[in-house]
């Protein structure tokens, strides 16, 4: 569908509630902006549907699990069984995952300023699940390498804006997403634009993470394959067979979740665990705290991995 086409079918959508279409920005731009001013969740039925009527192509938001869902299904009528076995091995030792967005890490202004003052959950659970992390995908180190001291010239090349990038980013006008830059980097740049501060800041800080979480492990799936998926990203060599077990498996590792996050953005950038609290609060105090409502996009994956500090 041609854009034009596409911006005048976004501006009958919009003609109910008012909402003025600027024709100066992407269809996709627009699609993003209109969805917030209808309310439409993204990643939801009505979401899903619009956009593949406007768009022709299925909504990639969460679509790197569902990819991954789909693939494996195709797999299993191919090869059986013994086929569905090697591709589970090959995913637990892999260094990256399958379907992580290859990107290019880069960096302005940390907002370690967020969550300085909040506590996170203590799940406190009980360890009954042998854990080993495969070293290729996990960092065990003492330090945080904040991404301003990494690298301090973002790129703002339009072909670093992947299709399969969060499309979240869109809603913003006057910005180019970098799906190769660190998500708090990519963050503050993109807050410096829209002179966002205080409270403001933090509201559109947890809802962009939260969508991160979203796309990379999905809004709607089932939780058992959302913490299998954690348990692989973080290197776990026995993937459990329970949500449960999961979460006992989670539980006692002590990660930074920003290096999570950065990792599916760059599978590059090591996730970073580390081996006391001690040495996760001092981490922490740099990088800042994950927010406890971020946590819970996912299918709640991440909220195993929160503790007090």
């Amino acid at each position: 569908m041609a854009s034009g086409t596409q911006m005048e079918l976004i501006r009958a959508w919009s003609r109910d509630i008012g909402h003025v279409v600027d024709t100066a920005n992407s269809p996709k731009a627009e699609f993003a902006r209109l969805a917030k001013a209808k309310g439409w969740e993204g990643g939801n039925e009505t979401w899903r549907s619009r956009w593949k009527e406007c768009f022709k192509e299925e909504y990639p938001y969460g679509q790197c699990r569902r990819l991954a869902g789909r693939n494996k299904a195709e797999a299993l009528e191919d090869g059986g069984i013994h086929l569905e076995d090697r591709m589970r091995r090959l995913s637990i030792i892999s260094d990256t995952s399958s379907f992580s967005v290859i990107s290019r890490a880069d960096s302005l202004d940390s907002v370690r300023s967020f969550d300085s003052h909040e506590s996170f959950e203590d799940l406190g659970a009980a360890v009954d699940v042998p854990v080993s992390l495969n070293p290729a995908s996990v960092s065990e180190t003492n330090e945080y390498k904040d991404p301003i001291e990494s690298e301090r010239k973002p790129s703002l090349s339009s072909s670093e804006c992947k299709a399969d990038s969060n499309p979240a980013w869109a809603e913003f006008t006057n910005f180019v997403h970098s799906p190769t830059a660190h998500f708090k980097s990519e963050f503050e740049r993109l807050a410096h634009i829209k002179n966002w501060t205080g409270n403001v800041k933090r509201q559109q800080f947890v809802s962009l993470l939260s969508s991160e979480v979203a796309f990379y492990w999905g809004t709607d799936g089932d939780k058992l394959e959302q913490h299998q998926e954690m348990c692989r990203d973080l290197g776990l060599t026995h993937i459990p067979g329970t949500v449960t077990q999961c979460k006992k498996a989670l539980d006692p590792l002590k990660i930074n979740l920003f290096t999570v996050i950065d990792n599916k953005r760059n599978p590059k950038i090591k996730i970073v665990q580390y081996e006391s609290l001690s040495k996760l609060r001092k981490s922490i105090r740099k990088s800042g705290c994950f927010p406890r409502d971020a946590a819970k996009a996912g299918g709640g994956c991440f909220r195993s991995l929160l503790c007090r500090l």
